[in-house]
């Protein structure tokens, strides 16, 4: 099946969904939105945003799915990586609803940044409110994940939104300085994934134009683990997945966190998608 034609399926279905469970409200008076019709989102106060999705081929349009909230990086946008047939395929053939978040002017306004275009914590709750909203969602499996400045997103949602986000994978990115004191959102249950050859976001940071600072990601870590009561030591360290090595912190009080380092640089390692997604099967059966 053309994947053009099977998107147009798959949005009949999500409105034979609404209508079936009754859904009503904003979902109802909206047009369709996919892949190649960007979904509109208001926040409070009238300012605005974008996402994409797809859906899973075939879906029947009544069954649970699980959600993945995906965050570009610098100069990226969500409709460029809803284009990204590798990456969404990855996630849609499993199961998944694949959304592209879209930030504004190509970079987002998280904790640290640079940008103020936007109240994109506000955004983030906009669009996930929407989704679980307008879709029958897996309440289990509802993941932030995102590449380099879209990973800040994802340690930014994690400490000052979380829930309904059960899951946490950002790549190559984490917070900016000043760190937070805290995350008040948490527990957190996170799969951070770097290269230790990374020189756009190295895993000590660095400054950015003399104003601002990436964060180091050890630093960052230690705010995360002091969230989830988690021990200064990893539980396990050397466990293989994939290229990476990863660090395990499962006996936390509440979450848990992975710390997986491989030797690539700044990138998105090939076999990531598949790695998360036993990453967090995983986290459910413990």
């Amino acid at each position: 099946m053309h994947r053009h034609t099977a998107m147009a399926l798959a949005c009949l279905a999500v409105l034979f969904a609404m209508a079936a469970f009754g859904i009503g409200g904003m979902a109802d008076d909206r047009r369709p939105c996919h892949a190649n019709v960007a979904c509109i989102v208001v926040m409070p106060g009238g300012d605005f945003g974008r996402y994409y999705l797809e859906a899973p081929e075939g879906w029947d349009g009544r069954s649970a799915l699980p959600v993945i909230v995906w965050f570009h990086g610098f100069g990226g946008s969500g409709v460029g990586e809803i284009r990204n047939e590798r990456l969404v395929h990855e996630w849609t053939d499993q199961g998944y609803l694949f959304v592209a978040a879209d930030g504004r002017e190509g970079t987002w306004a998280h904790q640290g940044a640079p940008s103020h275009a936007r109240d994109d914590i506000a955004y983030v709750r906009a669009v996930i409110a929407e989704i679980t909203h307008r879709f029958p969602t897996d309440p289990r499996r509802i993941l932030a994940a995102g590449f380099s400045q879209g990973a800040s997103m994802v340690w930014s949602v994690a400490c000052f939104i979380g829930a309904p986000f059960t899951h946490y994978a950002p790549v190559s990115g984490d917070f900016w300085l000043p760190l937070p004191q805290s995350c008040d959102a948490g527990p957190i249950t996170m799969r951070h994934t770097h290269g230790t050859t990374d020189t756009t976001f190295p895993i000590e940071g660095r400054p950015i134009a003399g104003q601002w600072h990436q964060g180091d990601l050890f630093r960052g870590w230690d705010v995360l683990r002091a969230t989830d009561g988690c021990a200064p030591d990893a539980d396990f360290t050397g466990f293989q997945a994939g290229d990476a090595l990863c660090s395990i912190w499962s006996s936390c009080k509440q979450g848990g966190l992975q710390l997986c380092l491989h030797e690539g640089g700044h990138m998105v390692p090939p076999d990531w998608s598949a790695t998360t997604q036993r990453w967090i099967e995983w986290t459910l059966k413990r």
